[in-house]
């Protein structure tokens, strides 16, 4: 015996049979990867999937046919995320290398568009693009790792007893 997408059993000759609910998570999922990949905020994602769920805005996935929303449906950001953490982990690698493009592209034009200002001398705009440089140096791991150390007045690394005295008594967390 095999079971359905929704968790009940079936017949082993008996097909597959997707419930609305499941196609409705598939959509959310899509929608949320779409919209994600515009660079939409996850508040944003839910307010427009919520009116889209109550028929006040057109979706930018087609819905599937079948798929009907209850009056009041509506969707919080944290079941975006959920939708849009399943939808990533569907994806095949070579998505992800689509969305490490995606963010690539996206920081190349950024910087672009803060060159002028950069060239004018502005503090703000080298800040800025120094950050970004920062960006994508961590996303395409080219930076090099931190090394942290605690060194004492001599100058020699701290023992675990230097450093305990040096923050004082620790609060028994209960």
């Amino acid at each position: 015996m095999k079971r359905h997408p929704n968790g009940t059993w079936r017949g082993a000759r008996q097909p597959v049979v997707v419930s609305e609910a499941v196609l409705r998570a598939r959509w959310v999922e899509a929608e949320t990867l779409h919209l994600k990949r515009m660079g939409v905020s996850f508040d944003s994602i839910a307010e427009q999937i919520t009116r889209v769920g109550r028929r006040q805005a057109q979706a930018i996935v087609t819905v599937p046919e079948g798929v009907e929303f209850p009056p009041d449906f509506q969707i919080s950001r944290q079941a975006c995320h959920k939708a849009f953490r399943k939808a990533i982990a569907r994806e095949p690698s070579l998505a992800i290398d689509e969305l490490r493009k995606l963010d690539n592209s996206r920081c190349e034009e950024l910087y672009l568009n803060l060159q002028p200002a950069i060239r004018k001398g502005n503090a703000r705009a080298v800040e800025v693009a120094t950050k970004v440089l920062g960006h994508m140096a961590r996303t395409h791991g080219y930076s090099a790792p931190t090394k942290h150390e605690l060194t004492g007045k001599d100058g020699k690394p701290l023992t675990l007893v230097q450093l305990l005295e040096a923050i004082g008594p620790i609060a028994d967390e209960k």
